[in-house]
């Protein structure tokens, strides 16, 4: 799949994206003419390098935004000024792809009218349009190689399992304006373009490749993402310092890479995601394909793969063990006790993390290449004792994390940092927790309902305290103590010796 980074009209743009060295670009015809006069004197290739695969946005879905009226007149302007940019300075040879105006407000008959030409036919591609139903997408996977379809189509209706039908059949499909990593695994898109890496600069947002996961951070969360993710800036290359104090340039540099990042994930994942026989093709969809098809991993089956070989025994997950023990109880039915073994989950240390593959391989001072972690964590949190430790000894890393958050809001200024006031609140918290622990004590509580109009009340039957009726718990005068040693068989008692508890 191809991942066209769009925007690369803009001067500041195009030239970060040379200075990267960004393979694919796509520039906006529209967002062009805005910025430059006379755009049949603009030449491509003069402003890109020779190895750049480039693509030609038309930018007519700007005229189809809500809101937006522009008379038919300056429309077909615009179209007139597209085709003369294209076929001037050499434009046309220089594309890879160009995208048709696709204005609505000339109709369909104006805009498929415009595909009958045998540049277009060489490197057009068609845009379809949710409204025009999904006989014309058929229609037009017959009549066009090429088709795009925007990110919003794809979102408000379920089109996926048509357009992974018409894909397996030959046409190609561009993505238009996407920013979903997801949908982008849904199909087997012949190429995506998107703006989305300019959010780092217009927006305020941090996008950050994790190296799983592509985390994106809006504007209000750019403080602490920025500081949580400096290592994994510095290990790539980038200056962290730059991107903590909003340097444009430096967060879309980061925004580059951590797309590039993003697109070469989801590639991998395709080819991975392959259906490894033609005879399992077969058992899945019941028709007879030879070759291998390409599906995402949401898509793959494999019967085979829940078959156990013989020889091989299921066991448990690193990081988790299970301890025996003696539960005894007694039978409901019979009343006797009786005794069974049951199991409690435990978590260990997994000790499954590869040097090789730690983010933390570049400093640590164990790593050791093709070995494993040397380190380990042996927690156990089972009594009250190991329970508090345990909370101590959060509240110290909490404390030291607090201590130096606020030397460095010092360092720099003293602006207030507001990663600091959150170290400060979880600080509280833990606190908070120790102080319930060290203050806990029993509380028992009765709730007495009684029903009806009766005479005396509950706690006077029990207690007997002006009721009218006896009470239910009588009271008894104390016994004398000869009576009580008679009563239990115990008479003459030379002496007694009291012993007081310790």
């Amino acid at each position: 799949m191809l991942f066209y980074f769009a925007g690369a009209e803009i001067p500041g743009h195009r030239k970060l994206l040379l200075q990267e060295q960004v393979p694919d670009v796509a520039l906006s015809f529209m967002g062009l003419r805005r910025r430059v006069k006379g755009t049949q004197n603009w030449s491509i290739a003069e402003h890109f390098e020779e190895t750049n695969v480039i693509l030609l946005d038309s930018g007519g879905h700007t005229l189809n935004r809500e809101g937006v009226e522009v008379a038919q007149a300056e429309i077909r302007d615009i179209a007139r000024s597209y085709d003369e940019f294209l076929e001037s300075q050499g434009n046309a040879e220089r594309v890879d792809q160009f995208i048709e105006l696709d204005a609505l407000a000339m109709g369909k008959d104006w805009i498929e009218d415009r595909r009958d030409s045998d540049l277009f036919r060489e490197k057009g591609i068609a845009v379809w349009h949710e409204q025009w139903g999904v006989d014309a997408l058929k229609h037009m996977a017959d009549q066009h190689e090429y088709i795009a379809v925007g990110q919003g189509t794809c979102g408000d209706r379920d089109i996926i399992p048509m357009l992974r039908s018409m894909a397996r059949s030959g046409v190609k499909f561009h993505g238009m304006g996407f920013s979903s990593p997801p949908l982008m695994l849904a199909l087997q898109w012949a190429s995506v373009s998107s703006t989305t890496w300019i959010s780092a600069a217009a927006h305020g947002e941090t996008m950050v490749w994790t190296g799983t996961e592509l985390k994106r951070y809006p504007a209000r969360y750019k403080a602490q993402a920025r500081k949580r993710h400096r290592v994994l800036f510095e290990s790539n290359g980038l200056d962290a310092a730059a991107i903590e104090a909003d340097d444009p340039t430096e967060n879309l540099k980061l925004s580059l890479w951590s797309w590039s990042q993003q697109i070469a994930a989801i590639n991998q994942r395709r080819s991975e995601a392959v259906t490894p026989k033609a005879k399992s093709v077969e058992s899945v969809t019941g028709e007879n394909r030879s070759g291998v098809v390409e599906t995402t991993i949401s898509e793959a089956r494999n019967d085979d793969a829940t078959l156990t070989s013989p020889g091989r025994r299921k066991r448990l997950l690193p990081g988790i063990e299970t301890e025996a023990f003696t539960h005894r109880y007694t039978d409901p039915e019979t009343g006797e006790r009786k005794s069974r073994t049951e199991h409690l989950l435990v978590a260990t240390d997994p000790n499954v993390r590869v040097c090789d593959g730690c983010h933390l391989k570049g400093m640590c001072p164990e790593y050791a290449p093709g070995e494993s972690c040397v380190y380990e964590i042996p927690v156990r949190v089972r009594t009250k004792e190991q329970y508090e430790a345990l909370v101590d000894s959060i509240a110290s890393v909490g404390a030291q994390r607090m201590l130096k958050a606020h030397m460095m809001e010092e360092v720099q200024g003293g602006y207030p940092d507001p990663v600091l006031n959150g170290l400060i609140d979880q600080l509280a918290r833990i606190v908070k927790l120790k102080a319930d622990l060290q203050n806990a004590s029993f509380t028992f509580s009765m709730q007495v309902q009684q029903n009806g109009s009766a005479e005396a009340g509950i706690l006077s039957r029990l207690f007997g305290k002006d009721a009218v009726a006896p009470p239910a718990i009588e009271n008894r005068p104390a016994v004398p103590v000869d009576q009580a040693l008679a009563d239990l068989g115990i008479a003459d008692v030379m002496d007694v010796e009291i012993v007081e508890p310790d």
